[in-house]
């Protein structure tokens, strides 16, 4: 049997959903990955503990992420369920309050009070539609599958591992020094590149999408670089006198 267009819009709409984890995990893969590995050059340490430290991280970050990804959409997931079988209790126990609520909703999105009255009442026949229709246009609640928690998962951990190998790559091959510009750069391009991407599906400027995406994560770590430097310098002030 053929796929629908429909369906396949909607499998469409749920797989770019998946952009919240994937962004997120290779965004935060990429710059901790090359802080690590700024802060442990700077400490002189060797390439075989630079690239150990660094698989470790990327692997326990991962993990760690996927873990989170797993129990926040989960988590959402459950509450969104649970409305929805609140509201299908609610459309059983007060019908016409359901009703109402629904030829209100249809009336504000421009139909004519006629038509929203005659469109309720051929929908109530039919229970199951009644009771979708209420919980998207009144309680905005849709049923596209953007929540779900393996694959979020999956996703995260992914992008994550995709991000975390890229800056560490150059350590394999190149000197430590030029290494670390390598990684800086290779990491600048691709947060551009996943603001590009971000930008197509969004139907915005690729070009703006990939400055912005750039911008706001070059900010967020200079923040990080920065704090991380105030902290180093007040650890290694001496303590005053008590």
């Amino acid at each position: 049997m053929p796929t629908l267009p429909t369906e396949e819009k909607r499998r469409r709409i749920e797989a770019k959903g998946r952009i919240r984890e994937f962004v997120f995990g290779i965004q935060d893969g990429l710059i901790s990955t090359v802080g690590l590995m700024a802060g442990m050059q700077a400490a002189g340490s060797s390439r075989f503990v630079i690239l150990m430290a660094g698989s470790a991280a990327v692997l326990s970050g991962a993990f760690s992420m996927a873990a989170g990804a797993y129990l926040s959409s989960k988590a959402e997931k459950e509450i969104f369920d649970h409305e929805l079988e609140k509201e299908a209790r609610f459309v059983e126990r007060e019908p016409y309050l359901a009703q109402e609520g629904l030829l209100e909703s249809l009336h504000r999105e421009g139909l004519a009070r006629e038509a929203s009255y005659r469109i309720v009442k051929l929908l109530h026949e039919q229970k199951s539609v009644f009771i979708a229709t209420f919980q998207e246009k009144v309680l905005g609640l849709g049923s596209a599958d953007v929540s779900n928690p393996v694959k979020a998962a999956v996703v995260m951990a992914f992008s994550f591992i995709v991000g975390g190998v890229i800056p560490l790559a150059p350590f394999v091959v190149l000197p430590l020094g030029t290494a670390l510009i390598v990684a800086v750069a290779l990491a600048g391009a691709v947060l551009f590149g996943v603001g590009l991407f971000k930008g197509r599906l969004a139907g915005q400027s690729p070009w703006r999408a990939g400055m912005e995406f750039l911008a706001i994560a070059l900010v967020a770590a200079g923040i990080g670089y920065a704090v991380g430097q105030i902290i180093e310098y007040f650890a290694g002030a001496p303590l005053p006198a008590v």
